[in-house]
């Protein structure tokens, strides 16, 4: 079992936050508070962003609307657990056994280490794997949509791409390498809009094309101030993350949220901002009223050890990683309420997953 821890002035103000983020330039400052639309929070997320991003929402699911996942294993599929990360939940997918997963998330929401899992039964969930993928097999992503197919009603809510030539990367339609490239910046150019994609599987098809990144809503926020500690070395997060808010959504035009988790290699010292600038992200906030929160992981050699500064999700920060209490849960959801004011308040009802 997975082990447990327990509008006027406003607009004004929000604005005004975001405006000095700006003028600021690589100076941190604290995360604006901004008008989002709680009903439409999304999580994304690579390799290991792509196995926090399940777990945030499997987590938080009474909170988030959905969910894309690249190359990400399921919930809790390493059971706190490094061997069996880097075995079965990349190499050997036979060997993990869904059922019992799903079990672990029940069991975990009834003791209220996570959200009911019922929250789960009208989210979106979008998979992507890779056929030339060499760092988690493709059938580990299977196991993944297996896992999403206890809990979501409709298997119309559930798209997986499982055909592209691809190799283990954040994928694109004109940025980064060739398809079948292993390695830095782990963002691959497939020709295919994979985010484009996600988004309108999430938001319902209601996206509108892309449009020009601006570097002036980039922003670096201290990702201190959101950790219990205080320390963000404590949990292997570093010391700023960033955040992309179009001039509307800074102006007080209701936004959508979309929190995104980078993977293995992919921290701002190994690939500076990169996997921030060119995801794809940024260009479909300008035009869909989107804000792109992006927590910053950083490599740490000592204790929590985490080399490849990788999200938390065989328990490095942690046992309860998986969990509500986890660390890195409790940090990004902290910095999601930041921005919102009222991210996880009711975990048993919400507006749009209400409870029998």
């Amino acid at each position: 079992m997975i082990a447990l821890s327990r509008h006027g002035c406003f607009l004004a103000v929000a604005a005004a936050a975001v405006l000095c983020l700006a003028s600021c330039g690589a100076v941190a400052s604290p995360l604006p508070r901004l008008n989002i639309d709680i009903d439409a929070i999304t999580v994304a997320g690579i390799s290991a962003g792509g196995a926090f991003a399940s777990q945030f929402h499997v987590a938080h699911s009474a909170s988030l609307a959905g969910a894309a996942i690249f190359a990400g294993p399921p919930f809790f599929c390493s059971q706190a657990n490094v061997d069996i990360a880097v075995t079965s939940c990349m190499k050997t997918p036979d060997l993990i056994d869904v059922d019992a997963l799903a079990a672990e998330a029940v069991n975990a929401a009834l003791i209220n280490s996570i959200d009911d899992t019922r929250h789960m039964r009208d989210a979106k969930v979008w998979l992507f794997t890779g056929k030339k993928d060499t760092v988690v097999h493709p059938g580990v992503v299977e196991k993944t949509k297996a896992f999403y197919e206890h809990f979501v009603n409709s298997s119309s809510n559930i798209k997986m791409h499982d055909t592209f030539p691809a190799e283990h990367a954040w994928i694109t339609s004109g940025y980064g390498e060739m398809c079948d490239f292993l390695g830095d910046p782990y963002i691959n150019n497939c020709s295919f809009d994979a985010v484009g994609d996600f988004l309108n599987h999430l938001y319902d098809g209601k996206i509108k094309p892309s449009g020009s990144f601006n570097a002036k809503h980039l922003l670096r926020f201290e990702q201190a101030q959101y950790i219990e500690s205080g320390n963000p070395e404590a949990i292997s997060f570093g010391n700023a993350g960033f955040v992309y808010v179009p001039k509307q959504c800074a102006s007080g035009t209701q936004c959508r949220l979309v929190v995104t988790f980078h993977g293995c290699n992919q921290d701002v010292d190994t690939i500076g901002e990169e996997f921030v600038i060119h995801n794809g992200l940024n260009e479909y906030a300008e035009t869909n009223n989107l804000v792109i929160l992006y927590p910053q992981v950083e490599k740490s050699a000592v204790i929590p050890y985490n080399p490849k500064g990788c999200f938390d999700w065989w328990g490095y920060a942690g046992i309860n990683f998986a969990t509500k209490g986890g660390a890195q849960i409790r940090a990004v959801a902290t910095m999601i309420h930041a921005i919102t004011g009222q991210f996880g308040a009711n975990p048993t009802r919400t507006r749009f997953h209400p409870l029998p």
